[in-house]
């Protein structure tokens, strides 16, 4: 998860996502009267419903009426205009319920609009027009969809008032450890579930079909167009944990790393292509990033300064939380934080505890991992009353499955008839 930080007097520095920049864009003027409509077909071997139509993108409600799909196609521009056409009412509702809320926690709305824009000086062209198309035909100003955009990291820092604790984890399997050898992935989103769970009712799944590159599925609220955990069309997830503890550095000049997973996703095929791509790019901040494809998972351990694949836990086993897991390399010695105790932190040691146990160990399924994440902390696990929303992932098929915790139960989302 990215964070902002609060200083006083009212000063936000941005901790894990929003780079400094110049100003914003000029806000862009809606072209016409476009209308959405219902009907459109619905994707074969899916069961979605509420069908939304707007200038060749669709809206879907899941099959238990619970999480917003958008399927989108075109350039970046014309996607947004699509995403701000389809959900249009339920990003003014969202805008309008996340800024009070932020507002009555002590940031004003100059100052989230502020730090929005600076937000977006750090997203590549391509995130930039999807904004900018979003605010066309959503009714949001672009002010509006900025501050919508980044309105989780807000309330993330009027939540917690500049303390971050531990948050984000994830667990890979796969060979040895899955009853067929087939690659599972448990991801927990932590932030602050008493605060932001009813903002769940807006947490969607969008499909983007751009006209250059692999289409790409980003699990997100509505409106919350950087990624933190997807997947794309070969079978390819992501899923991003901040990193901040580790390595604390800032750059404010380079890409913000949740843009730069949307181009990592759409250029990449394998886990080696995407690891050779993240190499490549400097890191604004540090985070630890797991990168999976239908062979294996790593935890690719992207400091300011270095990248690195971890080794694994285990043939088979990948675990990360929220600090880099010695043995450091040697240049690494003095300039990387220690991990947290197990006594203060005890995810990591607890989900290689229970991956290695006999009764995970080798039965590793879908509904297993979701059991396992299930598990609280104080039962040896690691959801805790951070843990917001839960994903499992099984590249193979290009299935996930989502759950908002104390709102909703786990859904199955088929990914592969909406990548077409």
């Amino acid at each position: 998860m990215h964070y902002l930080r609060i200083l006083p007097p009212l000063l936000l520095v941005l901790i894990l996502a929003l780079s400094a920049g110049c100003t914003a864009p000029d806000e862009l003027v809606d072209e016409g009267d476009q209308q959405v409509s219902s009907g459109g077909e619905v994707p074969p071997d899916i069961h979605l419903s509420n069908v939304r139509a707007f200038e060749g993108g669709q809206a879907y409600r899941t099959g238990s009426d619970l999480y917003h799909v958008l399927h989108l196609s075109g350039s970046w521009m014309e996607m947004g205009r699509q995403y701000g056409g389809l959900v249009g009412d339920e990003l003014r509702l969202f805008h309008d319920e996340i800024v009070d809320d932020i507002t009555s926690r002590g940031i004003d709305e100059a100052d989230q609009i502020r730090e929005a824009r600076k937000s977006y000086d750090g997203y590549s062209p391509e995130l930039q027009e999807l904004l900018g198309g979003i605010s066309q035909t959503s009714g949001l100003s672009m002010d509006e969809v900025l501050v919508l955009n980044a309105g989780m990291m807000l309330l993330t820092d009027a939540i917690l008032e500049g303390d971050h604790p531990g948050a984000c984890s994830g667990v890979g399997v796969w060979d040895g450890y899955t009853g067929d050898g087939t690659l599972v992935f448990g991801r927990n989103w932590d932030i602050q579930r008493e605060s932001m769970q009813k903002y769940m009712r807006y947490l969607s799944v969008v499909v983007y079909h751009p006209e250059e590159g692999y289409p790409v599925a980003n699990i997100h609220p509505l409106g919350n167009v950087y990624l933190e955990t997807g997947m794309n069309s070969e079978g390819l997830f992501i899923e991003l944990n901040n990193g901040g503890h580790s390595d604390p550095v800032w750059y404010p000049e380079r890409e913000d790393t949740s843009s730069v997973l949307i181009r990592v996703l759409t250029e990449s095929r394998t886990v080696d292509e995407a690891v050779r791509m993240l190499e490549n790019t400097p890191a604004d901040l540090s985070y630890i990033l797991q990168i999976a494809d239908p062979s294996h998972a790593v935890s690719l351990e992207r400091a300011t300064f270095d990248t690195r694949v971890r080794p694994s836990d285990d043939d088979g086993l990948v675990v990360a939380v929220n600090h880099f897991i010695p043995d450091y390399p040697p240049h690494w010695e003095g300039i990387v934080a220690p991990p947290r105790p197990a006594s203060v932190d005890p995810r990591y040691d607890n989900l290689i505890r229970m991956a290695q146990s006999e009764e995970y160990r080798g039965h590793f399924t879908p509904d297993l991992m979701m059991q396992l994440l299930e598990i609280p902390i104080e039962e040896g696990g690691a959801t805790f009353g951070g843990t917001v929303y839960q994903v499992v992932a099984v590249p193979e098929t290009r299935t996930i499955w989502l759950r908002a915790i104390d709102h909703a139960d786990w859904e199955e989302i088929p990914l592969a008839p909406l990548f077409g």
